[in-house]
């Protein structure tokens, strides 16, 4: 049967191919031995700790993986136990398949660093060695400890001086986020810790509601956030406690619910920022979150000018908490809300349909009906899903 159906899948994608029709997926679905090994299992131990229904949901779950891998080449080589406890909080199919082709792009991208890291070592060893061969009492050396410590030393002057904005982010959803969600924010806290050390003029950032002690967050800071336990790494400020932590008068909270629009980005303000990711539906947290987070705390809430300055013809307006930060940062140094904004917004969302190019749009859509193909035909082998509470 599966032989038919590749041999169906291929005439149908070259027949399409010769004739110039467009194409329904972006490559034939059709079925290949499974990539799943011993790689991808989680350990013994691991599933010691495991109650007997998580248990038989981990067999549940290896049936679907050893499908998606026969189906798609897109498939990780090997799974940590970390990715199990992810898969097993993962409450659909549909939810795995995305994460396995996370972990998979996640794989290619740090391979690819590796590889690039690799290729670095190898022109320094090359010019150590052409140095060697050719001595000379006057060598040009670039102090990078002199650099760190320029960076260091900006950062100390940012807290100690107070000649700039402070920025904290409200970690107290972390928790409440999806697996997913919990990573893509995860990553973004990282990027932002990293890029603010690199500005010459570097917010007072701190991370309030960051409760360490609660299970997923933990797990986040062990396997996303490593840097917030280097102790030689300058982070941001963390606190258990919330906004009190600062005075009142100075906090304004961002939120793109607020009735009004935030004007300046002042050197004597703290601008909070919801630590919510943008970028995947999470049931978990309330639409208005940020809104209702702000009146709680009792502080200032305000919008960012987004409809007075960019015609968004597509996208969210929910934006990431890196575009957030470099706004205010970006206001702060020279005032102009447009020049910040335009800098800041991807050109995607400032152009309408018409305007973006039909043919990464036909390929989009193919990559779609790829992946939805892959389900249906997961599901006519293992049955339709009982979806969880």
């Amino acid at each position: 049967m599966e032989k038919l159906s590749n041999a169906l899948q291929i005439l149908e994608f070259t027949a399409r191919r010769l004739l110039k029709i467009p194409q329904k997926f972006v490559a034939p679905v059709i079925w290949r031995p499974s990539l799943l090994t011993s790689s991808h299992k989680p350990s013994q131990d691991f599933r010691e700790k495991l109650s007997d229904e998580q248990n038989r949901k981990v067999d549940r779950i290896m049936e679907e993986l050893s499908l998606f891998s026969r189906l798609s080449s897109r498939f990780p080589t090997k799974l940590k136990d970390s990715d199990w406890k992810t898969l097993i909080e993962v409450k659909t199919r549909k939810a795995r398949f995305e994460q396995m082709m996370f972990l998979y792009r996640k794989e290619r991208l740090e391979a690819a660093d590796l590889q690039k890291k690799k290729k670095i070592r190898e022109i320094k060893r090359a010019e150590a060695i052409q140095i060697s061969r050719n001595p000379s009492f006057i060598l040009p050396k670039t102090n990078s400890i002199s650099e760190d410590w320029i960076r260091f030393r900006k950062i100390i002057e940012g807290f100690q001086l107070q000649n700039r904005p402070t920025l904290a982010v409200d970690c107290q959803f972390l928790s409440r986020l999806s697996p997913r969600g919990r990573g893509l924010t995860a990553l973004q806290l990282q990027y932002l810790i990293s890029e603010n050390r690199t500005y010459p003029d570097p917010f007072r950032l701190y991370f309030v509601n960051y409760d360490k002690d609660d299970k997923k967050v933990k797990e986040l800071e062990d396997n996303k956030i490593q840097v917030l336990k280097n102790e030689n790494t300058f982070c941001p400020m963390v606190s258990k406690d919330g906004l009190e932590i600062f005075k009142e008068k100075e906090v304004i909270y961002l939120s793109p619910d607020a009735s009004e629009e935030l004007e300046y980005v002042d050197d004597d303000k703290v601008y909070v920022i919801g630590g919510i990711v943008d970028r995947v539906p999470e049931h978990g947290i309330p639409k208005h979150a940020s809104l209702e987070a702000a009146q709680s705390a009792g502080v200032l809430v305000r919008k960012l000018p987004i409809d007075r300055y960019v015609d968004f013809k597509s996208g969210s307006k929910f934006l990431t908490l890196l575009a957030v930060s470099e706004i205010l940062r970006q206001v702060n140094l020279h005032g102009d809300w447009k020049r910040a904004l335009e800098v800041a917004i991807p050109k995607r969302n400032t152009r309408g349909v018409e305007e973006k190019n039909p043919s990464g749009r036909a390929a989009l859509k193919r990559i779609h009906e790829f992946n939805a193909e892959i389900l249906r035909r997961v599901e006519r082998k293992l049955g339709r899903e009982t979806y969880e509470d």
